[in-house]
């Protein structure tokens, strides 16, 4: 069968015309020789392992074209190589969009060629398939002699190739989609927690909308709770370093990723408390009054997770807790010094709108929002059954009263660049039978103690399920104090949706450009 298996990566690196070019490599296919060679003839190819070796090489090559594949376990580049390079990701999954990654992992990559010519006769019978059958499907292919031309139809697949109880029913079979993917990428090495909260957050969505029943969830996230808090007290310092060129990382870094974004007009909206199951909430409401296209990304919101730290980093573009000041001097002072636009009209700021469009909203060129409404519904939450569901109804009654999607269609009417943000995500949680003290940030702030010092903090951790989180860069001299998993500071049976936590779902929160 003509066609390389590699041709979709290809593809994407012939579409840029820069000299420069930067691959995030997510699964090393930089690596097969094969599609080096294919490269070769075009680029100058590089595998960055520091910046020193990497800066010495883009001195030393002679013209022409560089390729640069940074591996995943590389997260730092440097700010002035990355602006000047176009930017793109290989992923094994672009490759075999419909078959398990952690199975194909398994195999060599010389047999990549032979997969892929089998996938292609059977990928339009092919549903999403897991683990097991993904094995199933590649012994029989490589046991299969090379050149026979064998054909594999649906019935080959070694039997049902997912779990779902009912496969007419497109929900269930999507919320069961998600769950493979979202286990799939628990498998990699980094955990790209970026690329799965959103795939967690619609999975919670579809369970609360359409009351599916499945055992998995509460599974997965038991283990993503456990994986991402290693993965917090390992990493999460690092991300306040990482470029914000192509993306902000953190949400101190939005203003000045905004600040990059050629626009006469920028209007940044801050849904105080959206997590990623509330906003594929607000994604259906929005696409009932037409808008439809989205530039979606996620990013790590300041621990801890409450309105007077995260909310304020947003709108200072800081990201130290000392430094923090309210949101409408940080912002303005941000606009005047690093926005053009706000020198002919002042920047001005609006908290706690109504969700209703103002003409008063024009007299700006950088417009900074505040919409408190998911925040406000979370707070209000009584009788929580351990999930948002009551608050996702709630929530899709309170935007259909509202003219939320008509204020920001005429914002782009007249010319602004739109865009959505949040500070924190909530959870739903239960009492852990400790009382919160005085040491108290937030008063809500069920997840989140912040002591003066590590001695009180240690002294009121000591003997409980608790983690004191030091982070000199981010707290100062402050230790904050979070308990496990969906637990808070509160009684023994109590139950609450909350923020302040370390929960993936409090912690990474989307960004979105509305276009």
């Amino acid at each position: 069968m003509d066609g390389k298996w590699y041709q979709v990566l290809l593809d994407k690196v012939k579409r840029s015309y820069h000299d420069l070019i930067l691959v995030l490599d997510y699964d090393r296919l930089g690596q097969t020789p094969e599609l080096r060679a294919a490269l070769a003839d075009t680029f100058s190819l590089y595998d960055y392992r520091g910046e020193l070796p990497l800066r010495r090489f883009l001195k030393e090559k002679s013209g022409g074209r560089a390729l640069i594949f940074k591996p995943p376990e590389q997260s730092y580049l440097p700010y002035d190589i990355e602006a000047s390079a176009d930017v793109i990701s290989w992923q094994l999954r672009e490759v075999f969009p419909k078959m398990s990654l952690s199975a194909l992992k398994t195999v060599p990559a010389e047999n990549y060629q032979r997969i892929f010519d089998a996938y292609l006769k059977m990928e339009s019978s092919l549903n999403m398939v897991d683990a097991g059958g993904t094995r199933q499907l590649l012994n029989k292919w490589l046991a299969a002699p090379a050149g026979t031309g064998a054909s594999y139809g649906k019935a080959d697949a070694g039997g049902p190739i997912h779990s779902c109880k009912d496969r007419g029913d497109e929900i269930e079979y999507r919320c069961w989609v998600l769950s493979q993917q979202i286990e799939e990428l628990l498998t990699h090495i980094p955990v790209d927690w970026r690329a799965l909260a959103p795939l967690w957050g619609e999975l919670q969505y579809w369970l609360c909308q359409e009351k599916i029943d499945m055992a998995e969830p509460s599974d997965l996230d038991r283990r993503i709770s456990r994986q991402f808090t290693d993965y917090l007290l390992a990493s999460y310092p690092g991300l306040f370093y990482e470029s914000y060129y192509q993306r902000p990382a953190t949400v101190d870094k939005v203003l000045p990723f905004l600040a990059n974004r050629p626009a006469s007009k920028t209007a940044l909206l801050c849904m105080d408390g959206m997590s990623f199951q509330e906003w594929f909430c607000l994604k259906q409401y929005l696409a009932g009054h037409g808008l439809e296209k989205f530039n979606e990304m996620a990013v790590f919101t300041l621990l801890p997770t409450i309105t007077g730290v995260s909310r304020r980093a947003l709108f200072c573009a800081r990201g130290k807790l000392k430094e923090l000041v309210e949101e409408e001097k940080g912002f303005l002072q941000f606009a005047r010094q690093n926005w053009p636009q706000a020198v002919s009209r002042r920047p001005g700021m609006f908290i706690n709108i109504d969700g209703w469009w103002h003409k008063e909203y024009l007299d700006f060129n950088c417009l900074g929002l505040v919409y408190n409404l998911m925040d406000d519904l979370a707070h209000s939450m009584i009788n929580v059954r351990e999930s948002k569901e009551l608050m996702q109804k709630n929530l899709t009654l309170q935007l259909d009263k509202t003219e939320l999607g008509e204020m920001l269609r005429r914002l782009l009417e007249e010319g602004y660049r739109v865009y959505l943000a949040s500070d924190h995500g909530s959870v739903w949680c239960r009492g852990n039978g400790y009382q919160a003290v005085k040491w108290l940030v937030e008063e809500k702030a069920k997840r989140a103690l912040l002591f003066p010092n590590r001695l009180l903090a240690a002294d009121f951790a000591a003997g409980k399920d608790l983690l004191a989180y030091e982070n000199t860069n981010l707290l100062g001299d402050k230790v904050a104090v979070f308990p496990a998993g969906r637990e808070m500071f509160g009684k023994k049976g109590e139950t609450a949706i909350s923020h302040g936590g370390i929960h993936l779902e409090e912690v990474i929160v989307p960004f979105v450009e509305v276009q």
